[in-house]
C-alpha cells in the first residue's frame, strides 16, 4: 500500500492533477473563513446556537458547508444550490420530453444540460441568499448585534449585499467543483461536500473530550462508538460496491465462414443506485416543520406540533408504555413520529430516485440492439419487467441500509444521551458521503495508475491479471 502511494507521484499527469485538486481545496477552505460584509461572526455564532437550529434545517446546511453557514461566510450556502438544481433538472426531464431529448444528444446535449444546471444554481442561490438575509435581519432586531451599526439601519441594502455575496460564493464554489472534475481527481462537487463534512471532525473530537471530562457521558462510549464507526464504514463499502449481476447471453455471430461462439456476460445493477440523496431529502423535509414553528413561535398548538416532529420528541414508544426500565428499553425513546416519517421518506425517495436515473426499458432496448438477451426472458418488454423486478428488490435492500446507517446517531443521542459530536462518528449521512467520495477518488487514482502500468491499490497478482486482460482486449 505504501508503495502504491509513492508511485502516485511518479506519474506526472497524476501528480499534477492531485496538486491542482489540493490547491482548489485550499482556496475553498480559505473562502469558508471569510465573513460576509457587515456581519459580526461571534454574535452570529451565538445567535445560531441560541435559536436551537443546530440540529434542524440550518444544522443540515451547516454540516454540508463545513461550518460556513453558522459563521455566515461568503460560502455560507456551500454547493447545495448546485445539488438542488441538478435534482430539479432530473425531475423535470421526466415531465418535459424536450429536456430528455436534449440529454440524449451526446456531448452537445450534456453541455446544454450543464448550462441549464448552472443557471438554475445561480437562481436558487439568489433565492436562498435572500431568505438567509431576511432571517439575519429579523434576528438582528431581537439580538441587536448581528449586523454592524453602520448597516443596521439600512435593511434593504444589507439584504441585497448579503444575497449577492453568498450567491457569488456558491457560484465560485460551483466553478471550483467543475474544475476539480475536469483537471483534478475525483468528482469535484462530491469532494467539496465531503470536505465540508470532514472539516467538522476535529471540532467534534475536541467537544467530545470536553464533554467526557465534564462527565456528560461515560468514557466507555468512546471504544463503542469507534467500533460502530468501523462497522458502519465496512457496511457502507460493501453496499456501495455491491451489485446484483444479471447473466446476459450474446447470440452467435456469423461473419463469412467464421462463426463467433456465443458469450456470457453480466449486467451489474447497483444495490444503492440512489446514493445518499434520499437521506438528504428526508432530513431536509423533516427539519422544515420544526424550523418554521421555531420562527413563528412555540406557544400553544404550534409548540405541540413542533414537539411531534422533533427528533427528541417525548411522544415516543418509551413514554407511551410508561416504561421505567433502562438498558435495551431506552432504544424505544428514539422511535417516534420523526423516526417513522424518516424511514417512510427514505424508502419513497430511494424508489423514486432510482426510477428516474435507471430506465429498465432503455437497458432492454440496448441489449436487443446489440443482439444480447437475458436467458429465460424474451427481448423487449419481458426483459424490462424482469430487470424492474430485480431492481425493486435490491433497491429495498439499499433503502434499509440507508435507514439503518442514518439512524444510528439519532438512537445514540436520543436513547443514550450522547452528544451529537460523538454520536455522528457512528454513522449518519456525513459518514456515507465521506466513504463514498473516498472510494470514488481511489478508483480514479487506481485507474490512472494502471494505465501507466503501476499496481495501484490492489495486490500485485490482481493488478497483473488486470493488465493481462487489458492486453488481450487490445489484441482482440
Amino acid at each position: 500500500m505504501f508503495k502504491a502511494f509513492t508511485d502516485i507521484f511518479r506519474v506526472k499527469e497524476l501528480r499534477d492533477r492531485i496538486l491542482f485538486t489540493v490547491a482548489m481545496i485550499a482556496i475553498f477552505r480559505v473562502g469558508s473563513f471569510i465573513p460576509c460584509p457587515f456581519i459580526s461572526v461571534d454574535a452570529m455564532g451565538e445567535a445560531f446556537s441560541k435559536t436551537g437550529q443546530g440540529a434542524g434545517f440550518f444544522g443540515v446546511a451547516d454540516m454540508f458547508t463545513g461550518g460556513a453557514f453558522s459563521k455566515m461566510t461568503v460560502m455560507a450556502l456551500g454547493i447545495m444550490p448546485y445539488i438542488s438544481a441538478s435534482i430539479i433538472l432530473q425531475l423535470m426531464m421526466v415531465v418535459i420530453p424536450k429536456l430528455e431529448k436534449i440529454a440524449r444528444e451526446g456531448e452537445a446535449g450534456r453541455k446544454k444540460i450543464n448550462q441549464y444546471t448552472r443557471v438554475g444554481t445561480v437562481v436558487l442561490a439568489l433565492l436562498q441568499g435572500f431568505g438567509v438575509a431576511l432571517w439575519i435581519n429579523s434576528q438582528n432586531k431581537i439580538e441587536g448585534n448581528l449586523i454592524l451599526p453602520m448597516m443596521a439601519e439600512h435593511s434593504v441594502l444589507f439584504i441585497f449585499i448579503t444575497m449577492m455575496t453568498v450567491a457569488t460564493g456558491t457560484t465560485f464554489l460551483m466553478w471550483i467543483g467543475e474544475k476539480i472534475t475536469e483537471k483534478g481527481i475525483g468528482n469535484g462537487v462530491s469532494m467539496v461536500i465531503a470536505l465540508g463534512i470532514t472539516a467538522h471532525y476535529p471540532t467534534y473530537v475536541h467537544q467530545s473530550v470536553v464533554a467526557a471530562r465534564l462527565e456528560s457521558f461515560q468514557p466507555i462510549w468512546f471504544p463503542i462508538v469507534a467500533g460502530l464507526c468501523v462497522l458502519a464504514t465496512v457496511v457502507i463499502i460493501l453496499v456501495q460496491e455491491g451489485s446484483r449481476k444479471i447473466p446476459i447471453q450474446h447470440a452467435k455471430q456469423v461473419s463469412g465462414r467464421r462463426i463467433a461462439a456465443s458469450q456470457t456476460n453480466y449486467l451489474p445493477l447497483k444495490i444503492n443506485t440512489a446514493g445518499v440523496m434520499p437521506v438528504i431529502f428526508a432530513s431536509a423535509i423533516l427539519t422544515l416543520p420544526g424550523t418554521i414553528f421555531a420562527w413563528v413561535g412555540s406557544g400553544g398548538n404550534q409548540g405541540i406540533i413542533a414537539e411531534w416532529f422533533s427528533m427528541q420528541s417525548r411522544f415516543n414508544l418509551y413514554n407511551a408504555f410508561n416504561l421505567q426500565h433502562e438498558g435495551a428499553f431506552l432504544v424505544l425513546k428514539a422511535i417516534n413520529l420523526h423516526t417513522i416519517l424518516f424511514v417512510v421518506l427514505v424508502m419513497f425517495f430511494c424508489f423514486f430516485y432510482t426510477a428516474i436515473v435507471f430506465k429498465s426499458q432503455d437497458v432492454a432496448d440496448n441489449l436487443r440492439r446489440v443482439g444480447a438477451f437475458v436467458p429465460g426472458y424474451r427481448p423487449g418488454k419481458p426483459t424490462a419487467e424482469f430487470i424492474d423486478t430485480v431492481m425493486d428488490r435490491i433497491t429495498l435492500v439499499g433503502a434499509v441500509f440507508l435507514c439503518l446507517i442514518a439512524l444510528v446517531p439519532q438512537f445514540l443521542m436520543v436513547s443514550f444521551d450522547l452528544p451529537f459530536s460523538l454520536a455522528d462518528f457512528a454513522g449518519g449521512t456525513g459518514l456515507i458521503i465521506v466513504v463514498a467520495v473516498v472510494l470514488d477518488t481511489m478508483k480514479q487514482i487506481e485507474s490512472r495508475m494502471l494505465m501507466r502500468h503501476y499496481d495501484g491499490f490492489r495486490s500485485r497478482r490482481q493488478a497483473s491479471g488486470g493488465r493481462r486482460w487489458a492486453a488481450k482486449e487490445r489484441k482482440a
